[in-house]
């Protein structure tokens, strides 16, 4: 949203600085990953990424420099060779041709890629990043353009685990004072790779939201006022009745208004409108929207193969460890009216340890990390992370909402874990390191985690990495149970489909059935995209 924002703004203010900013969505990524590699020196997901990235360029130039499309089809003609003359369409058509061969068209291996790019001078372009950026500069040249800004939507939440490193190892490549590269990332799921540096390869801006803020509070108070009156005013009085409903649901949203609907329409479900909305009733349906939270947590396994034992050590670790803990401190702390905890401290060596435990429950956004170092005493430092609303009510760690102002991040009013506490102690034995790479050697067991062992010590044979099945092939293999679809219209596509891959495949009239129709069929559609995409 932010990013759309910011490419409306610079269009509107084109005319004065010359910023070319363009917006890029990467959500059928997945699909590249079907292309085997079986040459180092042409990477479909390279080729499909800058070829997307020019596409959008292009296209932004032809939209705000109606002026300059005479030069810009001389520029064309000469990358693609052919065309009509003042057909500007025509070139986008062939680059858009060529992005659609590389997301579907039959191509076992990227030794093809080279039969199938419209023309030897696109090639070029797309051959590397750094021709790639030099094409680009050219272009601020021509165009006298003042710099690129380059907005990537969802990136590093849809890409792959490999492709994450490819895409910020081109993030890098592109720098340049003429090229900006913005990229919107995610905690727990972000794999810069080995040749990108975080906060020295690009500076790092959070977004976070504070149940405890009342400008954050009365933001997403303000966002349901509008809508609920709007949709019928006797529901947003019901609302209100209780200050203590309204606030609850709109700490509770945790930031996000949709997940604020999301418990709104569980109460309407509830009939809960029938008559006065009472605080049990909210609290009921809380724990009915955040149980298909948890269950969305649990599918993370289906996706994130390589952290499934990681998914499943941070579920237990919340469930068996933290949140029992955190309802008996705050049960101490009442009793001795003292401030209440709506978190934890996590000793920084814990964390280094075993980061993908937390970052995926913050991904899930189970909780919510402070990544500033505090000291914990003892001369050990941690991090605060602290749960999220929903589950402080629903595990009845806060009683009401008037405890939200009786909390403290101090480290006397919290817990902290060290190395030494048991229940850390067990996840980070039981997890250990991650042995990914193995001997070549198939009557050899020989794993490591050093990716400095270039042969085995055990037969001398070359070390490799592991090949796990590619995610593209996992995630098509699911069952359509998985589409967040009606089970009525589930049902009715089993009759024609095995499984999402299938779905995610077909042109939209081959999905077209009895009571399935154009807009049911886009929606359809649309599940299967956004499944694929994370």
């Amino acid at each position: 949203m932010l990013m759309k924002s910011v490419e409306l703004l610079a269009k509107n203010t084109f005319g004065q600085n010359s910023i070319l900013a363009v917006w890029v969505s990467f959500e059928e990524s997945i699909r590249i990953e079907r292309i085997k590699i079986v040459n180092s020196l042409l990477d479909p997901f390279l080729q499909w990424t800058m070829g997307k990235i020019l596409y959008e360029v292009l296209e932004q130039i032809m939209k705000l420099k109606p002026s300059s499309l005479e030069s810009l089809e001389d520029r064309l003609f000469k990358i693609f060779g052919s065309g009509n003359r003042g057909d500007y369409s025509y070139y986008s058509k062939v680059l858009s041709e060529y992005i659609h061969i590389l997301e579907k068209g039959d191509i076992e291996d990227n030794n093809l890629l080279g039969d199938k790019i419209p023309s030897t001078e696109l090639a070029t372009i797309l051959e590397n990043p750094t021709s790639f950026k030099n094409f680009l500069v050219d272009l601020i040249k021509d165009f006298h353009l003042d710099r690129i800004v380059l907005l990537f939507d969802e990136a590093a939440h849809v890409f792959s685990h490999s492709q994450q490193e490819k895409f910020f190892t081109l993030f890098k490549a592109l720098r340049h004072p003429k090229i900006a590269c913005k990229a919107a990332v995610y905690p727990g799921i972000t794999n810069y790779g080995k040749y990108f540096e975080k906060g020295q390869d690009a500076k790092e801006l959070r977004l976070d939201w504070s149940a405890t803020n009342l400008e954050d509070l009365n933001y997403i108070n303000n966002i349901l006022k509008v809508r609920i009156q709007k949709f019928d005013e006797s529901y947003w009085n019901k609302l209100t009745i209780n200050r203590a409903v309204i606030n609850t649901i709109c700490s509770c949203s945790n930031g996000n208004p949709r997940f604020a609907f999301h418990i709104i329409d569980e109460l309407e479900n509830s009939r809960a409108f029938n008559k006065t909305i009472s605080m049990p009733r909210v609290i009921a349906a809380l724990r009915t929207v955040f149980d298909s939270k948890w269950k969305e947590f649990s599918t993370l396994k289906q996706r994130l193969v390589k952290y499934k034992n990681h998914i499943e050590a941070a579920e237990n670790l919340m469930k068996e460890v933290i949140i029992p803990n955190l309802r008996e401190w705050n049960n101490k702390q009442r009793k001795s009216r003292k401030k209440l905890s709506a978190g934890f401290y996590v000793s920084t060596i814990v964390y280094d340890q075993i980061p993908q435990v937390f970052d995926i429950l913050a991904y899930s956004n189970i909780i919510l990390i402070d990544y500033s170092k505090k000291s914990l005493g003892r001369n050990q430092y941690g991090y605060y992370m602290s749960l999220n609303p929903s589950l402080l009510f629903t595990d009845l760690i806060i009683r009401d909402i008037s405890e939200m102002d009786n909390i403290s991040t101090n480290i006397d009013a919290n817990q902290a874990y060290y190395p030494t506490s048991q229940d850390l102690k067990v996840v980070m034995e039981n997890l250990g390191d991650d042995n990914e790479y193995q001997c070549s050697n198939s009557k050899c067991d020989y794993k490591t985690a050093d990716e400095t062992f270039a042969f085995c010590p055990r037969c001398g044979n070359k070390i490799q990495i592991s090949e796990s099945e590619s995610l593209y092939k996992i995630l098509r293999s699911h069952s359509i149970d998985n589409l967040k679809l009606s089970h009525k219209i589930i049902e009715r596509l089993k009759l024609k489909f095995s499984n999402i891959g299938e779905v995610y495949d077909a042109e939209l009239d081959e999905i077209r059935m009895k009571y399935i129709q154009d807009v049911r069929i886009e929606m359809i559609k649309n599940a299967a995209i956004e499944y694929m995409a994370g």
